[in-house]
C-alpha cells in the first residue's frame, strides 16, 4: 500500500485503522513513540530519531506534529493492529498497474488483483474472476502490452488524459 503523502496528522493515520486519533496516540504510546508529559501527549525521541514524526507548520498557528505514514502505519500493523482503510481512500496514492500480478482474499471485499509492487490494482468478487484477471493481465504484461496501454497518446496529451479539452484549447 502507497499512500498519497509522505506525513500524515493523528486524524489520518486513524483512519487508515478505522478508528479515531485518540485509540491511535494511545497506540503510539503502547509502541514507544508518545509519552506524557506535564504539557500533553508529546512524540518521544525516539520517534524523531527514527523518522516517525515531525514538527510541521500548522496554518500559521503553531506546529503540529506530522507522522511519518509508511513507518507509521508499518509500526501500528507490526503491534497487531489491522489496516482497514478503503479501496479508493484519498489518502491512498493511485496506482499504474504493474506487473507480474496475483491475487489474494481481501477481507471485506472479495479478492483483490495485486500489482508487481504490492499495491492493489482492482477489487474483484469470485475467485475464479481473479485469477482470470491475474492470467490476462500477465498475459499482456509478458508481452509489454500493460506498459504500451498505459502510454499517454496523442490524444491524451492534446487534452490532458480525461477526454476533454483544456483550458487553453478552449479558448
Amino acid at each position: 500500500m502507497k499512500f498519497r503523502y509522505e506525513y500524515m496528522t493523528l486524524t489520518q493515520i486513524a483512519e487508515v485503522f478505522g478508528a479515531i486519533s485518540h485509540q491511535v496516540g494511545r497506540w503510539l504510546t503502547d509502541i514507544g513513540l508518545r509519552y506524557e508529559s506535564k504539557a500533553g501527549k508529546k512524540p518521544t525521541r525516539e520517534a524523531y530519531a527514527g523518522g516517525y514524526v515531525k514538527d510541521v507548520p500548522s496554518r500559521g498557528q503553531g506546529y503540529i506534529w506530522a507522522w511519518n505514514s509508511e513507518k507509521t502505519v508499518k509500526a501500528l500493523e507490526a503491534a497487531g493492529h489491522e489496516v482497514r482503510i478503503q479501496p479508493g481512500s484519498e489518502l491512498l496514492a493511485p496506482c499504474t498497474l504493474n506487473g507480474p500480478f496475483e491475487h489474494r482474499k481481501h477481507p471485506q471485499f472479495g479478492f483483490e488483483v495485486v500489482n508487481g509492487d504490492g499495491t492493489v490494482a482492482v477489487l474483484v468478487t469470485g475467485e475464479e474472476n481473479a485469477r482470470f484477471l491475474c492470467r490476462l493481465l500477465n498475459l499482456a504484461h509478458g508481452h509489454g502490452v500493460v506498459a504500451r496501454a498505459l502510454q499517454p497518446t496523442v490524444e491524451d496529451r492534446r487534452t490532458g488524459g480525461d477526454g476533454e479539452q483544456t483550458t487553453e484549447q478552449a479558448a
